[in-house]
């Protein structure tokens, strides 16, 4: 009797550590318009997403705004060749559970939903999750271009470490140019 009483409570005491708490919790989406408001070319450091992928140096610089929801961007990057190629992209903000907003945009027949996870106190770095309608999805670390020779700051680089799944690829090099 007292076996099954002692073993009754040692299944709760591990069912109840076994339950979510606050901290482990899915952090919340951040609003994209800390990233919207970014005037400065955002480099894309490294991505857990899309790795059959040849072109490196990636970068996105937002070259129009038409509205407080639709954006003009400039997507670059650098062939195998050494060969950079852009096209440009209009970007829709969303509001998304009435608190911040996500962006989406279309590029090659994919639609891109973006959703900002995490940036740092200066605003130089960034993660956000791409979910692609081709299937593909995971997160991003981006850098402003003039922060991108110090390294990924810390905030941002232990936030993708931590909570973003699957293999990471980097899409930086050192010889990138992202004029």
């Amino acid at each position: 009797m007292i076996f099954t009483l002692v073993l009754c409570l040692g299944v709760m005491a591990a069912a109840t550590a076994a339950q979510p708490t606050e901290s482990s919790e899915v952090p919340k989406d951040l609003d994209m318009m800390a990233l919207v408001n970014v005037s400065e070319t955002l480099v894309v450091y490294k991505r857990k997403h899309t790795q059959n992928t040849t072109v490196r140096c990636l970068s996105a610089k937002k070259k129009q705004q038409y509205n407080t929801t639709l954006y003009e961007y400039i997507l670059r990057g650098r062939n195998p060749n050494k060969e950079y190629g852009e096209h440009n992209v209009n970007v829709t903000l969303q509001e998304s559970e009435g608190i911040a907003y996500k962006s989406t945009y279309i590029s090659k027949s994919i639609t891109y939903t973006l959703t900002l996870k995490a940036n740092n106190a200066t605003g130089s770095c960034f993660v956000i999750f791409t979910d692609k309608s081709d299937g593909n999805k995971g997160c991003e670390l981006l850098v402003l271009k003039s922060k991108v020779d110090e390294g990924v700051p810390r905030d941002c680089r232990r936030y993708y470490k931590n909570n973003c799944n699957g293999t990471s690829i980097k899409l930086h090099r050192d010889d990138c140019d992202y004029n």
